[in-house]
Parts: C-alpha cells; sequence; structure tokens
C-alpha cells in the first residue's frame, strides 16, 4: 500500500568515523589530503571511495569545487559546505591579507621582528 522509499526519502550519508577538524587558513586540497593520510589512503582511492570523484576534480578545489564533492565532504565530516567553500584559494588568501593587516595594525613593529627572526 506504501512505499517505505517514498516515505523515508533519501536518509543522510552517516558522518565518517574520523573527520579532524579544517585548519585555520587551511585550503581544501590540503584538507581532503590531510583526511586521506587520516585514513591512511593515498589521495586517489580517497577521493574515489570516499568522496566519489577523481583526482582531476581534487585539482578544481583550488577554484571551483564541484557540488557533488562538497556534498560528499560536508556530510563525511559535519563541515558547513560554506565553510568548505571559504576554503578555497582564493578566499584562503583573502582570509590570510585581512590577518595579516590586523596584525600589522596591532603591532605596527611585527614586520621587523619577523624580518629578525627569518633573516638573523
Amino acid at each position: 500500500m506504501f512505499d517505505e522509499a517514498g516515505l523515508m526519502g533519501d536518509l543522510p550519508r552517516p558522518r565518517w568515523p574520523l573527520h579532524p577538524q579544517p585548519r585555520s587558513l587551511e585550503r581544501l586540497e590540503t584538507y581532503i589530503r590531510r583526511l586521506a593520510d587520516t585514513y591512511g589512503m593515498g589521495v586517489a582511492t580517497f577521493c574515489r571511495y570516499g568522496l566519489g570523484c577523481d583526482t582531476d576534480d581534487l585539482h578544481r578545489c583550488a577554484d571551483d569545487p564541484p557540488q557533488a564533492l562538497l556534498d560528499r565532504l560536508s556530510s563525511g565530516t559535519g563541515q558547513s559546505i560554506r565553510r568548505l567553500r571559504n576554503m578555497t584559494d582564493a578566499r584562503c588568501h583573502a582570509r590570510a591579507k585581512v590577518a595579516a593587516r590586523w596584525a600589522i595594525r596591532c603591532d605596527p613593529e611585527i614586520i621587523h621582528k619577523m624580518r629578525l627572526r627569518l633573516y638573523g
């Protein structure tokens, strides 16, 4: 009489048992590589079986990650798609610039201090 699949709809995929949080200013591709390393597998294998994509899609993460990759990564890690989109190269670079400006505003001598650390 009732179709159980129709009543249940699509169930969300379960979260992965291991899903470390992204680091501050971490790029999406780096995060995916770290996840693969967490599971002890190569990036190509993790992309194929964990994300349902190939490594060509991984290279697109720098600028325009595929929506299917973001959806799967979000459901596996619990990170919002918005946060994952903010991990593209351009957005990480913009956030790093803002952080650098803030640091310089708070401590104008920081450039001199860093130069001394780097160059002795």
